[in-house]
């Protein structure tokens, strides 16, 4: 990679390469799947987004008999972490980024275990009704998760089109509540939800697409990994269940959308119904759900083997502290572990 913003690992590396202080939601009862016999109890602090999803696939299709997985919903990465470092949880479904910022602050002895996917693709900039393309925010009010995924996508998309060093401003917000600002009409523009943002273009007719994550080159793309997190502590503690979830995973999960993809659209439909929001159609979920890259047995092995995670991170980490997000570089040697990946 020539430099921290330029160059960044794409979906056809990965082919190449691979042969309790939180805020949560109530996690429903719906989430209980499939009867297990089982033989350890593991606490999942899970978002809403459709790579995350196929843990709750694992649970509700039985894949991980030995053991039996309690979500809670948390709205995005931070309060996630915060609960997890309160005990709550025992692991997490979080994107990259603020596992970053919080191993930066030395937060606690984090672990990244898993990739549940790259989630690339799936990243918009929307803007209101009127707007034309980013040069059109400057000036502007954008509603984005400070430290977040929504951020480094918008820094990114920002300097591709030459327009990093623009005046604008930044209000932190969660994406659901971003959302609601733009429809509202308070903010100029935001960096939704991809399992949401249909609801903008329903309550806010004319609103524009500023960026699109799908149709940046393939070659440029920031690679944006969500990925299956817990603490030393806890994988030391808990290693055969890990072990179990995460091959169940990679092996099973994403066998099954691999092989009988129209049941997963359909399982998908049911989460989303069950854990409170409104209710979602194939048509919306299949696009969403299949623009996430997943990793097999052998390519998970590969992503963490020939260091591909690990670049991933450290180039967001460079992009992160050249732009102020944070003040130091994590230490990515400690944070991205094969403990569990060496072991499927």
């Amino acid at each position: 990679m020539a430099n921290s913003k330029t160059s960044y690992v794409s979906r056809r590396a990965f082919l190449r390469a691979g042969a309790a202080t939180g805020v949560a939601l109530a996690a429903p009862t719906f989430f209980v799947g499939k009867a297990h016999a089982a033989t350890e109890k593991l606490n999942i602090g899970i978002i809403p987004a459709y790579s995350f999803g196929i843990y709750w696939l694992v649970q509700d299709q039985g894949f991980a008999p030995g053991v039996e997985m309690d979500f809670s919903v948390f709205p995005s990465g931070p309060p996630a972490i915060e609960a997890m470092v309160g005990g709550s949880v025992d692991a997490i479904t979080v994107g990259s980024v603020p596992p970053l910022a919080a191993m930066a602050r030395n937060v606690a002895d984090f672990r990244e275990i898993s990739v549940c996917g790259d989630a690339s693709g799936l990243f918009t900039i929307v803007g209101r009704p009127g707007m034309s393309g980013l040069a059109d925010l400057e000036g502007k009010r954008i509603a984005v998760t400070s430290g977040s995924n929504f951020d480094f996508f918008l820094g990114v998309a920002l300097e591709q089109a030459g327009l990093s060093d623009m005046k604008l401003t930044r209000i932190n917000m969660e994406p659901i509540d971003a959302q609601a600002a733009l429809i509202a009409g308070a903010v100029d523009a935001t960096v939704p939800l991809a399992t949401s943002r249909q609801l903008i273009f329903d309550k806010l007719p004319g609103a524009s697409m500023l960026a699109d994550g799908a149709e940046m080159p393939i070659g440029k793309r920031p690679s944006i990994m969500d990925v299956f997190m817990t603490t030393q502590q806890t994988m030391d503690a808990k290693e055969e269940a890990l072990t179990e979830v995460v091959r169940a995973f990679h092996e099973k999960g994403v066998g099954m959308l691999r092989e009988d993809n129209a049941e997963v659209v359909q399982r998908m439909i049911a989460w989303q119904s069950g854990i409170g929001r409104a209710g979602v159609t194939a048509e919306e979920v299949e696009p969403l759900l299949n623009n996430y890259f997943y990793f097999d047995v052998p390519e998970i092995k590969s992503v963490y083997a020939d260091g591909i995670l690990k670049q991933a991170l450290r180039v967001q980490s460079e992009f992160l502290v050249e732009n102020d997000r944070i003040r130091n570089m994590p230490d990515l040697d400690a944070l991205v572990s094969d403990q569990i990946v060496a072991r499927l």
